[in-house]
C-alpha cells in the first residue's frame, strides 16, 4: 500500500474509534465526581442529576464524594482519568475562584467543559427587618456615600467575596467585607447588628422575612425567579450586580469532540423529565439546557468575571 493510502486508512480507524467511542457511552457505570461530602448543596444536586441520566441512558450513573484538599483530590481524580466520559467533574465555579485566587493550580484549561446540569438555588441580599434600607438601590447609594463604611458579610476568597466584589466594581463603592460562612452565621451577625447585609437562599430569606425577622433587598439572578415574583431582582432596581450559580459537567482534558457532543445531548431533556423537574422544584433549582458551545462560552466568560474580580479585590494569584 502507497504512503498516501496507508495515512488514508489510518485516518478512516482512527475517525472510527472515536465514533464508536461516542456510540458506546456510556461503556460502563458513570462516575460523577463530587468534590464534597454528601449532603452538601452541590451533592444534592449532583444526585438529582445522577438518577436523571441514568434513567435516561439506561446505564448505572453513580455519585462518588471526593472531598478534602479544597477539591483538588477530586480535580485530579478526573484530570488523570481516561477521556472517555466515563469519569465527570460536577462543580461549580468555585473552581474557578479558587485557580485565580491561588488556592489552586488547577483551572478551566484542564477540563473539558461538557454542559451545565443545573443551578443553585436563588440568592437575595437580605439586611435585618430595622435596617434603614428598603432596596438594595437604596444601600448602593448609601456605601457610596459613606466609602467604607457599609458592612456586607462574605467568606473570604470564596463565591460570596466575589459577589460583593462585583458590587465594588460595577457600582464603584467600597464596603467593609466581614467573614460569615455558614448561613446561620450571616443571620445571627445581622440580626445582631454586627454586620449590615448578607446573602441567603431565597427560600429560607423568605421564611425569615415571614416571620419578621429579615427584609430582602433583591434577587441576585439575573432574571426574575418564577418561585419568588415578590423578589425585584439587583438588576431591575438598577444596581448593576447579578450572579450565575451553574453546576458544571467537565471531563478529562482532550476529550473527543463527538463524545463530548453525545453527553451534552444526554443532558437536553432534563428540562421535560416530569421526575427531574418535581425534584429540582424541592431543590429550589432549575436546569437550563446549554448546547456545548453556549456551555464553553458561559465558563470563558464566568472565568474571565472571575479573574476580573480577583485583581479588583487584591485576591489574584
Amino acid at each position: 500500500m502507497k504512503p498516501r493510502k496507508l495515512i488514508g486508512a489510518a485516518l478512516a480507524l482512527a475517525l472510527g474509534a472515536t465514533g464508536a467511542l461516542a456510540a458506546e457511552w456510556p461503556d460502563g457505570p458513570v462516575q460523577i465526581i463530587v468534590p464534597s461530602k454528601p449532603g452538601g448543596g452541590t451533592d444534592v444536586m449532583a444526585r438529582i442529576f445522577a438518577d436523571y441520566l441514568g434513567r435516561e441512558t439506561g446505564g448505572d450513573v453513580v455519585v462518588v464524594n471526593v472531598d478534602g484538599g479544597g477539591g483538588s483530590i477530586a480535580y485530579n481524580q478526573v484530570m488523570t482519568a481516561a477521556p472517555d466520559g466515563q469519569t465527570i467533574l460536577y462543580n461549580h465555579t468555585g473552581l474557578l475562584a479558587g485557580y485565580h485566587t491561588g488556592h489552586s493550580d488547577i483551572g478551566l484549561d484542564d477540563f473539558t467543559t461538557i454542559g451545565v446540569a443545573q443551578s443553585y438555588a436563588p440568592q437575595v441580599y437580605a439586611v435585618a427587618p430595622d435596617a434603614p434600607w428598603d432596596t438594595m438601590k437604596d444601600f448602593v447609594e448609601d456605601a457610596r456615600a459613606n466609602p467604607g463604611e457599609r458592612t456586607v458579610a462574605v467568606s473570604l476568597g470564596r463565591t460570596t467575596h466575589f459577589i460583593a466584589g462585583l458590587i465594588m466594581m460595577n457600582e464603584d463603592v467600597d464596603l467593609k467585607l466581614l467573614e460569615a460562612s455558614a448561613e446561620v452565621d450571616k443571620v445571627a451577625a445581622i440580626q445582631g447588628g454586627h454586620i449590615e447585609m448578607g446573602n441567603l437562599g431565597a427560600g429560607s430569606a423568605k421564611q425569615y422575612e415571614q416571620a419578621g425577622d429579615m427584609r430582602v433587598l433583591c434577587l441576585l439572578d439575573p432574571e426574575p425567579h418564577p418561585a419568588y415574583p415578590e423578589y425585584e431582582t439587583c438588576v431591575q432596581q438598577g444596581v448593576n450586580v447579578s450572579w450565575l450559580a451553574p453546576l458544571v459537567l467537565w471531563g478529562p482534558k482532550g476529550m473527543d469532540a463527538e463524545l463530548v457532543q453525545t453527553i451534552n445531548a444526554a443532558t437536553a431533556g432534563m428540562a421535560e423529565d416530569a421526575t427531574a423537574r418535581e425534584a429540582l422544584k424541592k431543590a429550589d433549582s432549575v436546569f437550563t439546557y446549554y448546547d456545548v458551545g453556549g456551555a464553553a462560552d458561559l465558563m470563558a466568560s464566568e472565568d474571565a468575571k472571575i479573574k476580573a474580580l480577583a485583581e479588583k479585590l487584591g485576591l489574584a494569584r
